[in-house]
């Protein structure tokens, strides 16, 4: 014989709260879930750790990476890997050229002790190289801002370009090898720069 429940029961057990309304009432206005770039689902990431020490996050519904967490050494040439839309350095450089370059003048003009003019000669020219290589590392930097596309492509091309130059033109080797260097030093100066001032852009 089929058994019914009474009422006063019926409305006991629809008062119980529920699992899901607790949890939802526990995460109520805080960001808990965020949208996958990959997949476009709401998610949880799902860190992934290497003994301990987390490496990145991924979406569980396609693994995807969302986000990278940097280690000790990454943080620490961060300031080095910081690509700035800004031609304040090249300003900078272009006035020491010129600070440089008036420094010459005068000491081959007065004829000042041959170290001075020394100091203003190495000084013009470095300056004057090193303002060149932030001018196209900027230009580089400024170009795939404008087109929205990354950087790495661009310098990936211009490695492929050197290399491609130096097979085909050996009379060049000496040129491209100077203006690589020339780009390294600049990418120590404005790194050690930024590191020392901490600078994030």
């Amino acid at each position: 014989m089929p058994s019914f429940s009474s009422p006063l029961r019926r409305s006991k057990l629809s008062t119980r709260p529920l699992q899901a309304a607790s949890v939802q009432s526990r995460f109520a206005g805080q960001h808990s879930t965020v949208n996958c770039l990959a997949c476009n689902r709401t998610m949880v990431p799902r860190v992934v750790s290497y003994y301990g020490q987390p490496l990145r996050s991924i979406c569980p519904f396609c693994g995807t990476t969302f986000s990278k967490f940097p280690s000790g050494l990454q943080r620490l040439i961060k300031p080095f890997q910081t690509r700035s839309l800004s031609f304040v350095a090249f300003k900078w450089m272009i006035m020491a050229t010129l600070i440089f370059g008036l420094l010459w003048s005068i000491c081959a003009w007065a004829k000042l002790p041959d170290n001075l003019s020394l100091i203003a000669v190495f000084g013009t020219i470095g300056f004057g190289l090193m303002a060149v290589a932030e001018f196209f590392v900027q230009s580089i930097e400024h170009l795939a801002a404008r087109l929205s596309h990354e950087s790495n492509y661009y310098w990936s091309a211009f490695v492929l370009i050197i290399i491609v130059t130096a097979n085909f033109r050996q009379d060049l080797i000496n040129y491209l090898l100077l203006f690589s260097g020339l780009l390294l030093i600049r990418w120590v100066m404005v790194g050690s720069v930024r590191a020392l001032f901490g600078c994030n852009n």
